[in-house]
Parts: C-alpha cells; structure tokens; sequence
C-alpha cells in the first residue's frame, strides 16, 4: 500500500506515477476513479450533495474519521459514489480523468474559503480533509495495477 502524508505529495505521486501510463483497475475505470476523487474534494468546497443526519455526522462519524486519522489509512468501499451526486462516466481517458484531479488537488491546496462539512465525519479542518482526501485516495489507488 502507498504512503502519502498529504495533498501536495499525493499530487506529485499520482503525476510521477500516472502521467502517461497505461494501468487497470478492478472496479470502476481509471478515469471514473480520478473523477470520483476529484468530485469529492470539491464537495468540501461547495457542499455535498445529501448528507447523514446531523447526529450521526457527531457521533459514528466522528469515531470513523478519527480512527482513520490515527491510524493513518482507511479502507472503504471502492464502488460507492457520493450519494446524490451527478453519475460519472465509465468511458474517458485515464489522463483527463487525472487532469481534473490534480486541478482540484491545486484548488484546495490555495483554497482560502470554508469549508464544508463532510457528508458523514461532519465539521472538518483543512489539514484534516487534507490527510482525509490523501487517505481516500490512496485506497483508490490500491486497485490500480500498473502495465
């Protein structure tokens, strides 16, 4: 499994690694899953689409993404979108699919505004969706295989 410590390394990891490479994927398609990530870090900037109650957000989600944060990696299912958002094509190309993910990867890391609360962790500092969204990437990235 690859380490990462933050945004900024995931995004020179994903261009050394990605950039013009060919790779499969078990589940959803490469760009599916760049774009999945991608949307998912601009969900904290503009709010996500449907959200858990209020008193799940404070109470299992609080637990969940604290455990994730100690431990340092998390383990989610890789075929689940963010509830209500728009459906994402199977079909594109691997390297627009990474374009759109590094370009949202460099939005967050200037982002100045707030932000807004996670779907199920609720209230998140910007270093914590920073090592979240490294996280959730990184499990992304464990079905990736490399040719």
């Amino acid at each position: 499994m690859t380490k990462l410590a933050n945004l900024h390394d995931t995004r020179d990891y994903l261009l050394q690694t990605f950039a013009d490479r060919e790779v499969e994927k078990e589940n959803w398609s490469p760009f599916k899953t760049f774009v999945h990530c991608a949307q998912t870090i601009d969900f904290a900037k503009t709010g996500y689409p449907a959200y858990k109650p209020v008193i799940i957000q404070e109470t299992v989600g609080r637990l969940v993404i604290g455990t994730f944060l100690r431990q340092g990696y998390m383990r989610h299912d890789l075929t689940a979108p963010v509830p209500g958002a728009p459906e994402i094509a199977s079909t594109g190309a691997a390297g627009a699919g990474l374009s759109m993910l590094v370009e949202s990867i460099d939005h967050f890391l200037t982002w100045e505004g707030d932000l807004k609360r996670h779907l199920i962790f609720g209230k998140l500092d910007k270093a914590d969706y920073d090592r979240y969204f490294t996280m959730h990437i990184v499990d992304h990235l464990s079905e990736f295989k490399l040719r």
